[in-house]
């Protein structure tokens, strides 16, 4: 079984307004949405520009906005996003540059994450007869940047710290030794930081690594008031001591 869908996709060279391109494609619904991309771009449109790598959902990569809403395209279902004779609208992801057509610049997110100093790879229990030095473990984020496509902040905060970096200077918190420096300190608990968070839970809702960036800032803000509260009370604080 065959079906037939239209796709509308968003277009940005440098230097062209942009502009939105209209294909039609005949698909099987089992396929992924990423599919439906990669056929025009093997038959219709060579110059449509996409970003794409491991196809299972490992790389985070391919995120883009279909419909309104991100979604990694590498597994969401054709028959799940539409119906037969049905209308795919397609776009980059929000709140970032455009470099070229659905491919955006991921600076933003990364220097985000920077601030938190959150590695992209943490410790793990080895494996039988391995040393310590010859394994790895990939944390839950994938760094697809899908929460801060969806977060209505970042959207008209440019300086806001955004979803991922507060989930990971939570999750830094709650290891073991964890400690954040003292400009993580400042960014985490200033003006463009936890507070500003309204609560949408959109970045959760999105995030296909089931991080829950949401709630793990709602239990950054809880522990942030006993800190403040122990401070007003003279208790002292119960934060380790930071990274100079």
């Amino acid at each position: 079984m065959m079906w037939t869908i239209t796709l509308k996709i968003a277009r940005y060279k440098p230097g062209e307004p942009a502009r939105t391109d209209t294909f039609q494609v005949s698909i099987d619904p089992e396929r992924t949405v990423l599919d439906s991309i990669e056929k025009i771009w093997a038959e219709q449109d060579r110059s449509l520009v996409f970003r794409h790598a491991c196809h299972h959902a490992s790389c985070g990569s391919c995120a883009m906005v279909v419909n309104g809403v991100e979604i990694l395209p590498c597994i969401k279902l054709i028959k799940d996003v539409t119906k037969p004779g049905g209308t795919l609208i397609i776009e980059p992801l929000h709140n970032f540059p455009v470099i070229s057509d659905l491919v955006v610049d991921m600076g933003p997110f990364f220097e985000r994450m920077q601030i938190v100093k959150m590695p992209i790879v943490g410790p793990a229990d080895p494996l039988p007869n391995q040393e310590p030095n010859e394994y790895n473990r990939f944390d839950d984020c994938i760094e697809c940047g899908m929460c801060l496509s969806a977060c209505p902040v970042v959207a008209t905060d440019s300086k806001y710290l955004g979803p991922a970096a507060l989930a990971a200077a939570y999750q830094i918190l709650s290891s073991g030794d964890g400690n954040l420096s003292a400009q993580a300190w400042e960014a985490v608990d200033g003006e463009h930081g936890l507070w500003r968070c309204h609560v949408a839970f959109e970045c959760s809702a999105v995030c296909p690594s089931n991080v829950d960036p949401a709630g793990k800032i709602m239990a950054l803000r809880r522990r942030m008031t006993v800190e403040r509260i122990r401070h007003l009370l003279g208790l002292g604080s119960s934060k380790k001591k930071r990274e100079k």
